[in-house]
């Protein structure tokens, strides 16, 4: 075989496995996008106070529309424990009553539209409501995700927050990226 030929042989092969790591890369980065998402998710649920109305039973809960991509990751935090309370992860479909969340997560999949109605349901209740969504503060949304050169950081908006009854810690106001008071 010449030199040429098993050059030839030879970049083909690395174009063949650049390619394979390439979507290897692309799956990786999302599943670690997802897999940090849930665990910022369960972190807010630890730096946030919620009013003690709203603190009746013995857990926190987490809910998730028919859109969120996740919810195998979502299972590894169900059941653990949030402020001396225990996780729990539930669907819940536009028309249902949102009053039975703490945390309501909308991902960028969810329509518009629909983002919209829940922010609208969830206006005066205590809930915090986080999305990965491009422009969901604008919306007034509380929590935006944001997938920042393969780190995710967060945006907060102050005022839906204070307006539901709930309270962000110190801590978690820290690390914020971008904070929105209007």
């Amino acid at each position: 075989m010449s030199y040429f030929s098993k050059c030839k042989a030879h970049w083909s092969c690395l174009v063949l496995i650049a390619g394979l790591m390439a979507s290897i890369h692309a799956s990786f980065a999302a599943t670690n996008e997802q897999t940090l998402t849930v665990a910022f998710l369960y972190n807010f649920l630890k730096f946030t106070e919620w009013p003690a109305s709203s603190l009746t039973g013995g857990e926190l809960t987490i809910c998730i529309t028919d859109s969120t991509p996740f919810r195998e990751e979502l299972g590894n935090i169900a059941g653990r424990s949030a402020q001396n309370k225990t996780v729990r992860i539930k669907q819940i479909e536009l028309g249902e009553s949102p009053s039975v969340c703490h945390l309501m997560f909308l991902p960028r999949e969810e329509k518009p539209v629909r983002i919209r109605e829940w922010i609208k349901n969830t206006d005066t209740l205590p809930v915090l409501m986080v999305s990965n969504m491009d422009e969901f503060l604008d919306m007034g949304g509380m929590i935006m995700l944001i997938d920042d050169d393969n780190r995710l950081v967060f945006d907060v908006n102050l005022d839906p927050v204070k307006r539901s009854g709930l309270k962000l810690s110190a801590q978690l106001l820290k690390i914020v990226h971008k904070l929105k008071i209007n």
